[in-house]
């Protein structure tokens, strides 16, 4: 299954093209979606996309960045940029960046379709040749890279326990124990070189038995180790989190670790690893440094949870009136208040993100028919950092007005595509009274609802599906198809009625939908029994 991941931050661009992947056939799944790429780049860190399709101008982190910064986290990610920008200086960058497709809008369905086929097939390539062993890399090198590949499809559920298996056997892997138990590690770095941190990392941990360790970006390792002896096993682990943060003590400013619970095979690791992963973020912002168990959690977020909202009904009643831009405004006031100084609390910041989540849900759920308010809160909590953000006020802040501007124009948003659809019927409306005008068109049309030819042109196919003189001529179809059923008049006047001027190209556009002429038409539904 290819997983594919899509950042846009035009709405019905978004959608159209998650109908597009949604509706293909074959190994192809939609996995998330994101109107800019800090979003975005947060959503990937869980889902681990395969391809990524993305717009270049976007809030808060362009297309570009985010192809730098995801492309360092998951290597293998294959991308394709889709923009309305042909500009060389864009088209260089691109190529400097290794993305492998570059479209320009719009986008035909056809052309996606055969794109993502093409990024799929460039991903069925690099996983054949995962078994040959690259110029210059020696077959030590090459076990290492292959044992944290197998790892990190492991971690992240991306392959079945029978594959697994295959791949174990292969790199001479015994992996079928009773217990199995993941340490997920943060190094804080400082001024010290990732691949430092590796060499020591390896230095440690390759000469030790049932363990495999992944990288899961510069600054964060998981480990996984294996035994039939639970007591053992859980002795061993901590064993070696001692040893880590002795060892790398001298290039580490401080490490924190999350041992996560014990399961008893394969297939449960992936979700031993989230929960342990999600318990990291929590532990780096308010117990850096130290080494807990995900049992833990319970204590930890007891504390985080013992402040009142810091955001009053004065603040959230001005929220509800403000545009996108407001929002710095309305926030500088809140902390340059007396009540401000306690903002320089960790737990405070952290509570007050909690709050404002709720807030931009609220706001989000009043323009969403049968919405679920809470639902939303846990998507946003799930699109936003949150313990990272706690960690300073500059950083409280970014992310308080990115998950407010996030809400606003969420509800910007809906209320111009309820404006949309409002257009659409109007449109649909005056198509149904004026048909049989031979004068009707795309830009007459256009005009009576008061928009521009072009524009007009893209939201009706985006929000009816199907284009502007598609849906006249079905109209005209349709009443066509009444009167040679249900009159005797002459085919030229059913013409002239549903409004072509040209009784032969009338019948040239009938045959084409309908597959047969007017005459066969009408001759098929006057006949008994084939009506």
């Amino acid at each position: 299954m290819y997983q594919i991941f899509v950042v846009e931050d035009e709405l019905l661009i978004r959608q159209n093209i998650r109908t597009i992947i949604e509706n293909m056939e074959g190994p192809y799944a939609f996995c998330g979606e994101a109107s800019d790429g800090e979003m975005a780049l947060s959503m990937m860190q869980d889902l681990m996309p395969d391809i990524l399709l993305t717009d270049i101008k976007m809030p808060f982190l362009d297309g570009f960045g985010l192809i730098r910064l995801a492309k360092g986290m998951m290597p293998w990610l294959k991308t394709a940029i889709i923009t309305g920008y042909g500009d060389f200086e864009y088209a260089k960058e691109a190529i400097s960046l290794g993305v492998n497709q570059y479209l320009l809008k719009p986008v035909l369905q056809a052309e996606l379709v055969k794109t993502i086929e093409q990024l799929a097939a460039q991903i069925d390539q690099s996983r054949a040749s995962r078994g040959q062993l690259p110029e210059g890399l020696n077959e030590d090198e090459m076990m290492w890279a292959l044992r944290q590949q197998l790892l990190r499809e492991i971690l992240y559920g991306l392959s079945d326990t029978e594959r697994i298996l295959e791949r174990a056997l292969v790199l001479k892997l015994d992996i079928i124990r009773s217990h199995y138990l993941t340490a997920v590690c943060s190094f804080n770095l400082g001024e010290t070189n990732h691949r430092v941190l590796r060499s020591y990392v390896r230095r440690i941990l390759d000469g030790e038995e049932s363990l495999l360790y992944y990288f899961n970006d510069a600054d964060k390792m998981t480990i996984l180790a294996y035994d039939n002896n639970e007591e053992a096993l859980n002795e061993h682990l901590y064993q070696l989190a001692n040893i880590l943060k002795h060892e790398l003590s001298d290039i580490c400013e401080s490490q924190t670790i999350v041992i996560g619970d014990d399961v008893d095979r394969l297939g449960a690791i992936c979700e031993a690893y989230k929960a342990a992963a999600e318990m990291l973020k929590t532990v780096s912002a308010v117990a850096a440094g130290t080494v807990v168990n995900v049992k833990d959690s319970a204590q930890v977020s007891a504390e985080l949870i013992r402040i009142d909202s810091p955001f009053g009904e004065k603040f959230q009643e001005k929220l509800q009136f403000a545009k996108p831009e407001d929002v710095p405004r309305l926030l500088d006031e809140v902390l340059s208040s007396p009540e401000g100084k306690q903002f320089e609390s960790l737990m405070f910041r952290y509570h007050a993100l909690i709050s404002l989540s709720k807030t931009a849900a609220y706001l989000m759920a009043n323009n969403v028919a049968g919405a679920d308010e809470n639902e939303l809160a846990i998507k946003l909590n799930g699109q936003f950092d949150l313990i990272s953000a706690s960690g300073s006020e500059g950083a409280f802040r970014k992310t308080a007005a990115e998950i407010l501007q996030y809400a606003l124009k969420f509800r910007a948003s809906r209320c111009r595509e309820m404006n949309y659809q409002q257009i659409i019927r109007q449109a649909q409306d005056y198509v149904k009274k004026n048909f049989g005008d031979p004068n009707i068109s795309l830009v007459s049309t256009a005009r009576h609802v008061g928009m521009s030819s072009a524009y007009f042109s893209t939201v009706f196919s985006q929000t009816a599906g199907r284009s502007f003189i598609s849906y006249l001529t079905a109209v005209r179809l349709e009443k066509a198809k009444e009167l040679l059923a249900k009159t005797d008049m002459r085919l030229s006047d059913i013409a002239v009625e549903v409004g072509y001027n040209e009784p032969n190209y009338f019948s040239h556009v009938f045959r084409k939908a309908e597959g047969m002429t007017p005459k066969d038409y009408r001759a098929r539904v006057s006949t008994p029994g084939l009506s």
